[in-house]
């Protein structure tokens, strides 16, 4: 008779920890959708000059803040000491330098290599009139950290893979990737990002940023840069430069480097993801939703 209370219990328990992750992050997920999709809500409803002030050059597009403000409104209702808890992953920033350092060059050297390996099949090389546009870069890079870098990773590093720290690496990869790629499925629709860079190439890197933050010790900032420098140097620089067949090219090729650096990462690395997993589990055992 106690053996089968015992197992009812572990039941019980096994379900309410499920539930207690699985509501916040749909919730996370609608509210990131709802918010960063305003735009083509407005579009839908009629209201085509409000969507065209809040897209991108009179287009209806992803606000980048969605993640970030769905973020907020899931942990402010989970409570105050979730919330504590969250406050101490986003203040979380200390990492040792490498690994600050391989966020800004990493996606310099892998939109590098497309673009090189795309004037191998015959895209033309960018002329020195369009390589004098780096000094804008820097300005660039802080908007794109504060809007699409901060805006996006806190919700889906800061937020969501805290929430799936009890899964599997694996596990969590594909779940967090089928959410970014999800959020980012308007874009890909009405043609502002390609579906080969949005669907594998946001899948590659999601694995990138996911490891990032595992073996960095949860600093979510490092994906956020990551991700800033990638927009930066990617579809704010290099990807203006060609047009066409050529730009489709570098988006494939883009991908393909970024699908081997994943590959190359789970090769080299697997064995500190699977013993993070241990550890991760082993200490979200008794802990908080996001913690």
């Amino acid at each position: 008779m106690k053996e089968n209370q015992v197992i009812l219990k572990r039941q019980k328990d096994s379900m309410s920890f499920k539930l207690d992750e699985v509501r916040p992050l749909v919730f996370f997920v609608i509210l990131a959708c709802l918010v960063g999709w305003i735009p083509y809500i407005f579009a839908l409803v009629g209201a085509h000059d409000i969507a065209a002030a809040l897209g991108d050059n009179g287009s209806p597009t992803n606000l980048p803040f969605g993640p970030l403000v769905a973020a907020v409104i899931v942990v402010a209702f989970l409570g105050r000491a979730d919330l504590k808890t969250w406050w101490r992953r986003l203040t979380t920033l200390r990492a040792a330098p490498g690994w600050y350092i391989l966020a800004f060059v990493a996606p310099v050297v892998i939109v590098g290599a497309a673009v090189l390996t795309n004037s191998a099949f015959g895209a033309p090389l960018p002329t020195a009139s369009q390589l004098a546009r780096w000094t804008d870069l820097p300005g660039v890079f802080v908007l794109y950290l504060l809007l699409v870098g901060i805006g996006e990773e806190i919700g889906w590093m800061a937020f969501a893979a805290s929430l799936l720290r009890r899964h599997t690496f694996i596990n969590a990869w594909l779940i967090l990737a089928a959410i970014r790629v999800f959020w980012h499925l308007p874009l890909m629709i009405n043609g502002q990002l390609s579906w080969t860079v949005g669907i594998g190439g946001d899948i590659a890197f999601q694995f990138l940023m996911l490891w990032l933050f595992q073996r960095s010790g949860g600093v979510w900032l490092l994906a956020a840069i990551w991700h800033a420098v990638l927009n930066t140097t990617g579809g704010g620089f290099f990807f203006q430069m060609v047009q066409g067949p050529d730009q489709a090219r570098l988006g494939l090729l883009f991908t393909i480097a970024y699908v081997l650096m994943a590959a190359t990462v789970y090769l080299f690395d697997h064995s500190h993801l699977d013993s993070a997993d241990e550890s991760s589990r082993a200490g979200a055992a008794g802990g908080t939703v996001v913690g």
